[in-house]
């Protein structure tokens, strides 16, 4: 019996298609410098170079669909003034199995593992979405501030994993579909030094969502999701939300999207710790000094409770358009939203609006245009949670194996314990090597 299982399992192997990917990634980089906390002078400019070696290996045999990818990034920081040398461990799995008509399983498993400089090196545009493309892998994906460090570090060892196993159906009927996902994700600083500036946080998620489609322009959806976060510092954010959205195409071109649906949270502050010493150097890069979340711009109350509860909106508006052509095909969307957010500091859990705007031109099959556009501010539960992005990009495929990437990126922010905003930017060019083929 046993003979006869491995045996079909050796076929089905045999029989599947394997095929490789090897790429070589090199970025050169120009950004803004600020001064860290030990307020040493440095210029207002750096330089940086990136150096991303990739592998990977895909399995197909027609129902079944695996990769895996390794992509380490070595990053040589701010190399005509003060260099030294940064590494992360990039790595996915993604798994995709069809075992019979009509239903897909999912599963994915990413993880970043190494020295990150959270000052500098967070792609811009923070917790707004990132419409520029695909992160450079070794970029942090996480939903990280853009903060000063604690006074005299440069770097922390810094860990960014999420584990995610999802299923679809239309086996419901005609018109009907749906999918559910469970997932488990873990980031933040592994030591003390690293949870000072961002603290740990782990927890699991899950989400369930059912769609029907009464007309062809039509298409309803109704989701659930749950999803609970713990920190180092002993906060711990609860979220359950509740939504419907409906989704109209207008015409060939437009297409409109509203989502209304409420979320409740359960939010427990971190733990009281001794009081600073008010004589020690307390001062961040940007001249403030950090605070308590409700201290940015307005007196605290006296007695802030341990644990809250409260019931908040999750709205939706958003269009999108597209001009079809095969000299300049344009894509591009306009969304607002209204959503519960968990502040990554502190564990606080309040309402958030952001406005995005992005478009994409593909003029023809080799030169790729994009710009994005964006804003984000708390409105309600939180005082200084403020942030504007906005950058533009261009990618241009010199022949099968060559590319070549440019983009800028701007960044204004301000974080609810930091008393101070922030002005930062970057320019990036950068050249790709790449070679496929079957194993």
């Amino acid at each position: 019996m046993l003979d006869a299982v491995l045996t079909s399992l050796w076929l089905e192997v045999a029989s599947a298609n394997v095929s490789y990917a090897v790429q070589a990634r090199v970025d050169t980089r120009m950004r803004s410098m600020e001064a860290q906390a030990t307020g040493e002078s440095v210029p207002p400019v750096a330089g940086d170079m990136d150096l991303v070696p990739t592998l990977g290996l895909k399995f197909d045999d027609g129902n079944a669909v695996g990769s895996l990818e390794y992509a380490p990034r070595i990053s040589f920081r701010e190399a005509t003034t003060n260099p030294r040398t940064e590494v992360q461990h990039v790595g996915r799995l993604l798994g995709d199995w069809r075992p019979s008509r009509g239903l897909t399983l999912h599963g994915t498993q990413e993880f970043v593992l190494g020295q990150v400089n959270l000052f500098t090196n967070l792609p811009l545009g923070g917790s707004v979405d990132d419409p520029l493309g695909d992160p450079i892998p070794g970029d942090v994906v996480v939903d990280v501030p853009i903060q000063p460090l604690p006074e005299g570090v440069d770097s922390v060892f810094f860990l960014s994993s999420l584990t995610t196993l999802a299923a679809e159906s239309v086996w419901l009927g005609r018109g009907l579909s749906l999918s559910g996902s469970a997932g488990f994700s873990a980031s933040g600083g592994l030591d003390a030094t690293a949870q000072e500036a961002v603290p740990f946080q782990y927890g699991p998620r899950g989400q369930a969502a059912l769609g029907w489609s009464p007309a062809p322009r039509h298409t309803l959806a109704a989701t659930v999701g749950v999803t609970d976060s713990r920190f180092s510092t002993g906060a711990r954010a609860t979220v359950s939300t509740l939504t419907g959205a409906w989704t109209h195409r207008v015409d060939r071109r437009s297409s409109v999207e509203v989502g209304v649906g409420v979320g409740v949270a359960y939010s427990m502050r971190a733990t009281e710790e001794e009081a600073p010493d008010e004589t020690l150097p307390g001062v961040t890069p940007a001249g403030g000094r950090r605070l308590a979340t409700f201290q940015v711009g307005v007196t605290p109350p006296e007695e802030e409770p341990l644990a809250r509860l409260d019931l908040l909106p999750d709205l939706t508006l958003a269009w999108t358009y597209r001009v079809p052509s095969r000299v300049a095909d344009f894509n591009s969307r306009v969304a607002a939203r209204v959503t519960p957010f968990v502040d990554r500091l502190t564990g606080l859990v309040y309402p958030r609006a952001d406005v995005t705007l992005n478009g994409t031109w593909a003029l023809g099959p080799r030169v790729r245009l994009s710009a994005t556009g964006g804003g984000a501010s708390a409105v309600g539960g939180a005082v200084g949670d403020r942030q504007v992005v906005g950058g533009v990009g261009a990618s241009w495929t010199v022949s099968r194996w060559v590319s070549l990437e440019a983009d800028t990126r701007t960044a204004w922010t301000r974080s609810p314990d930091v008393e101070a905003a922030r002005m930062v930017w970057s320019a990036t060019l950068g050249l790709s090597v790449r070679q496929t083929g079957i194993l």
